[in-house]
């Protein structure tokens, strides 16, 4: 495959000029003259970021009203609701967005991929980069030659790029800053407009243009659109924040400022709630123009998330993101398309790695899968979200987070259980998930048998995939800010000694500025390694 790069002084020209690669891009897969689509039905991927199970307006399991928000307001998701199939029991791959997002791509567990953490740094000093891996969209281009591929927003996986995993459009190797400024030919920064709060609507603008050169051309399409929003920093258009300003009496709202919960269940700052408005009249622009289209009957769309809800809240979940407890896994999930059982709810469990099969399945896929997959085809649950059996070669759900600068923790849910196993002290935790959603009442004492039994599952499934040990994961961080260190001290002399041989007062501002930049990184690597020192005696959960 043809290896497709732009330079990011590039991208950035192109994202100033309201010009993005993918449009300079797409024609040259759907101006051509094409077969006709023969149904085949188009699969849209809709992905958010830091959305907690609980952040939005659907309510997402039966008989648990605290499952949804009364004061964010999805009302575009609500009717995708109705019109498909919500997953109660719906988990992303990891508790941080990187791992999950590759895991997604590929289907396998970040613990199979080795890739588990933000910044996996043993993956990166062993030269581990997911090369070999065949993510959704050369999966879809390999089952029917022609389908058109498209990733627009914050694709957030370094070790490849959208061009890499074979998308033929893409608005590049993008990030989070991506989704707060724009960045001018020598990376300066400067605010987003306020009518596209983290590129929310030109996004938007793009996948619809490229839905729609895909019609003409009568071509089906696999679409990821994966928004920079709910990530920090926070941004919606002021007129949405007004509206929960309004609702929300003697609340503050700023960027960064954080207002008290307004008194009302699983409710955050007005420009929270704003941000969450804001994604959702993005995806109704998206519903709009398959209809304009005539493929609304013919297109699967997935909604969730990249892992849970950050540090705003998850009740009646424990935990956030960045932690294995189901506030930082469980995932507002909801799928509509051909096929799909209207108003209904799965309570069956599913993963982020089983979108990687199902897609293929959706498509009409009949060439072998790749192997070593942990996910499975979810398509027999959407007719039959009781009865469905999906089926995957590993039993059970691994997540593994061994993280160097936090709590590590690895964890397993088989049937209604979920076991966790502290990777510092040895210490195991298992919960009903059914009778005790939020995990307050641990049964590792009562029940032994069965949580050796998961214990065993647990760890025999991180041998079996060579997972990463937290030991060798602290002894590559360590290296690494050492080395950072070693180096920001060479800069700091050699700075010292050209301000004292400057010549001038310009050339001395320059150099102080650069050395501030520098004091900025030692203060960082000093953290690292506080982190890493707080994370190898860490004994909490």
């Amino acid at each position: 495959m043809k290896r497709r790069t732009t330079s990011l002084a590039r991208r950035s020209a192109l994202k100033l000029s309201g010009v993005s690669i993918a449009s300079l891009a797409l024609s040259r897969f759907v101006d051509a003259k094409s077969q006709p689509q023969k149904s085949k039905p188009n699969v849209i991927l809709f992905f958010t970021d830091d959305q907690g199970w609980c952040d939005t307006s659907v309510q997402m399991a039966p008989g648990i009203p605290e499952s949804k928000s009364d004061y964010y307001q999805t009302p575009v998701l609500e009717k995708m609701a109705r019109r498909g199939m919500i997953f109660s029991n719906a988990y992303s791959p990891a508790p941080v967005c990187t791992p999950s997002r590759g895991s997604v791509q590929f289907g396998k567990t970040p613990a199979r991929l080795k890739q588990t953490v933000i910044h996996d740094v043993l993956a990166k000093s062993r030269g581990i980069d997911c090369k070999n891996e065949i993510s959704i969209a050369e999966l879809v281009k390999t089952a029917d030659a022609n389908y058109v591929t498209a990733h627009f927003g914050k694709w957030g996986f370094p070790p490849r790029s959208p061009q890499d995993c074979g998308y033929d459009v893409s608005d590049g190797d993008t990030n989070n800053g991506d989704g707060d400024w724009s960045y001018g030919k020598k990376r300066q920064r400067t605010p987003l407009p306020k009518d596209d709060p983290k590129r929310i609507f030109s996004i938007t603008g793009r996948a619809n243009t490229f839905m729609t050169k895909c019609a003409k051309a009568s071509k089906p399409f696999y679409m990821q659109l994966s928004h920079y929003a709910v990530h920090v920093q926070h941004f919606a258009r002021p007129e949405t924040i007004r509206k929960y300003l309004k609702a929300t009496p003697g609340a503050k709202c700023n960027s960064e400022d954080f207002a008290d919960p307004p008194p009302k269940r699983n409710a955050w700052a007005p420009l929270y709630g704003a941000m969450i408005e804001d994604m959702d009249t993005a995806l109704g622009m998206i519903f709009d123009k398959l209809e304009q289209l005539g493929l609304a009957d013919n297109t699967y769309v997935i909604f969730t998330s990249d892992n849970g809800g950050g540090f705003r809240g998850n009740k009646p979940l424990r935990g956030g993101k960045a932690n294995l407890w189901e506030g930082g896994l469980r995932v507002p999930t909801v799928i509509c398309g051909p096929g799909v059982k209207a108003g209904a709810y799965c309570n069956q469990p599913i993963a982020g790695w089983d979108f990687h099969p199902t897609i293929a399945d959706l498509i009409g896929n009949t060439k072998p899968l790749p192997k070593g997959l942990d996910g499975g085809s979810i398509r027999p649950l959407l007719s039959d979200p009781k009865n469905g059996k999906v089926k995957r070669d590993v039993e059970g759900f691994v997540f593994h987070f061994p993280w160097y600068a936090g709590t590590p923790i690895s964890a397993i849910r088989v049937g209604d259980y979920k076991l966790m196993l502290h990777l510092n002290t040895g210490e195991t935790r298992l919960y009903n998930l059914t009778e005790d959603l939020g995990e307050e009442n641990d049964l590792a004492k009562q029940m032994p048998k069965l949580a050796k039994k998961l214990e065993g599952q647990l760890k025999a499934y991180l041998k079996n995939v060579d997972a990463e040990n937290i030991l060798d994961m602290r002894a590559a961080r360590r290296a690494e800010l050492l080395e950072y260190q070693a180096r920001t001290q060479r800069d700091t002399a050699k700075i010292h000694k050209a301000i004292s041989n400057a010549k001038t007062d310009a050339q001395r501002e320059l150099l102080n500025q650069k050395l501030l930049r520098v004091q900025k990184q030692i203060k960082g690597h000093k953290n690292g390694l506080k982190q890493l020192a707080e994370s190898t005696n860490a004994k909490n959960w």
